[in-house]
């Protein structure tokens, strides 16, 4: 696909006639019918290839997930500027740009989209019809492995013959990615059948073969990263029916599978409250109870006593691994958000890591104790910090052993996307320098505080270099009598 020329025009007349970007109820399945949102047919990945007719392809992954659905509302806002300056002064030759939108797929419907590679203004059409999920599974990771697995594929990228250069692919998140890619995902997202899972760094590695890798990363802090996770948890207790709020004491327990997890929790009465009793005579209420069944891969439980209510004494909260509904017993990771008298704290922990299960595999997670009348003594010893993995410098750290850290491009304000992309691909490809770019920048009346925040972001960046017109893509012609087909080169 791709081809065309993208028209201003266009783009503008069709952003102040269509009604349906980014809208839920635009692509249901069966009219007037309430049946659960599916991917557009257009951007399912399962069994499909993404065909490039143009000289420069371009691959834009957004993460969809709850901390950056706007970024992709941001590029469908920007992406009439940035085919216009691509345009205008010529940074690279040709674009087609295929969007890819990316979830968490152990817990989301729409884990992975992907659009066609286009020139024109079909891109508007393709990222109009992204289903921002706002999901992610609250562990700081997204699948950003199993996008690169897709476009690393040899059959899943086609180029028209007799192209020869890299393509340029762009991630816009700011979560890890998870280290082992699951083929087991693989199969059921993309339909590829494979014999093991695979390392996550050997799939960025055949991504790099066709695209120059870059990874833009809106910084966040440390605060705003906690409110993300703990409002994960907020929001399946209360979708569930659960009390979050105006609580005397409140346990509350997290996971991404359909393992049927259980969350106890034995207050000073001793009267345990878990599935079997699910309410006790001093007040507490196991108010949610998921994965009977096994039916989510987004469940949470619940214990809870409401304000005023909960007795003075010690109390003790557990998690245990009632039974397998995964295929495979692996261990299952887990939150706990504990509050007490309005003070919340935070426990992560792994279940059932031998196979156990029953009583065999509780985890203790906490013991503490509630006086109404006075304010509750410190523990002896603070649990370890549950949001260490989630710092910038962890997430950013591993990001750095697939991608050069001259190509992590960090910034602070997200509106600055699509500035810091244009300006990579322009110095990348060596049409202009970093100077260059930000008296173009100045010429569109950029701030100066936006200037200078691109000037940081791309201040390691160079441009290509490159040996003869092949750069890797596509293979150098066959000999004499045979044809390829113009087919990309094998990479495993």
């Amino acid at each position: 696909m791709g081809g065309g020329v993208y028209s201003q025009d266009v783009a503008q007349t069709f952003r102040s006639t269509a009604t349906e970007a980014f809208a839920f109820e635009a692509h249901q399945p069966g009219a007037g019918v309430a049946k659960p949102r599916t991917v557009h047919a257009a951007l399912n990945p399962f069994g499909k290839k993404r065909e490039v007719n143009n000289e420069t392809p371009i691959v834009v992954a957004l993460d969809v997930t709850r901390s950056r659905g706007d970024d992709t509302k941001l590029m469908y806002e920007k992406l009439p500027m940035l085919m216009g300056q691509i345009e205008l002064k010529g940074y690279v030759p040709n674009p087609g740009i295929s969007f890819a939108a990316i979830g968490d797929a152990t817990v989301d419907r729409a884990p992975l989209q992907v659009s066609q590679f286009e020139g024109d203004n079909r891109m508007d059409e393709n990222l109009g019809r992204v289903w921002i999920e706002e999901g992610g599974g609250g562990t700081g990771q997204e699948s950003y492995e199993l996008c690169a697995y897709f476009y690393s594929r040899t059959n899943a990228v086609r180029l028209a013959k007799g192209i020869g250069k890299k393509g340029y692919f762009f991630f816009v998140g700011d979560e890890g990615f998870y280290p082992k890619l699951d083929r087991e995902q693989v199969r059921r997202v993309i339909g590829d059948e494979l014999p093991a899972d695979l390392d996550s760094t050997e799939v960025f590695r055949r991504l790099h073969e066709k695209f120059h890798v870059l990874f833009i990363y809106p910084n966040k802090g440390m605060e705003q990263r906690k409110s993300d996770i703990d409002a994960e948890i907020k929001t399946r207790v209360e979708a569930a029916g659960g009390q979050y709020a105006n609580v005397d004491i409140r346990a509350s327990l997290l996971w991404n599978n359909r393992n049927d997890l259980d969350l106890h929790v034995v207050p000073p009465s001793g009267e345990e409250v878990y599935y079997a009793q699910k309410k006790s005579a001093c007040g507490g209420w196991l108010d949610v109870d998921m994965n009977i069944g096994g039916e989510t891969t987004k469940p949470v439980e619940n214990v809870r006593w409401a304000k005023g209510s909960a007795p003075k004494g010690r109390y003790r909260v557990f998690v245990q691994n009632y039974g397998f509904k995964e295929a495979v017993h692996t261990p299952t990771d887990f939150r706990v958000e504990i509050e007490v008298a309005g003070e919340v704290k935070q426990f992560t922990g792994t279940v059932s890591q031998n196979g156990e299960t029953g009583p065999s595999s509780n985890v203790l997670v906490y013991e503490f104790d509630h006086d109404p009348a006075a304010k509750r003594p410190e523990p002896a010893a603070s649990p370890a910090d549950p949001y260490a993995q989630y710092s910038d410098e962890v997430i950013l750290k591993q990001w750095a052993t697939v991608i050069p850290s001259e190509r992590i491009l960090r910034i602070d304000d997200p509106r600055s996307i699509i500035d810091v992309l244009l300006g990579a691909l322009a110095i990348l490809e060596g049409t202009t320098t970093l100077d260059g770019y930000l008296v173009d920048m100045r010429s569109r009346n950029q701030t100066e505080e936006r200037i200078a925040e691109v000037a940081r972001a791309l201040g390691g960046l160079g441009p290509v270099r490159r040996v003869g017109s092949v750069e890797g893509l596509v293979p150098p012609p066959p000999p004499p009598g045979k044809d390829r087909g113009g087919r990309t080169k094998r990479i495993g």
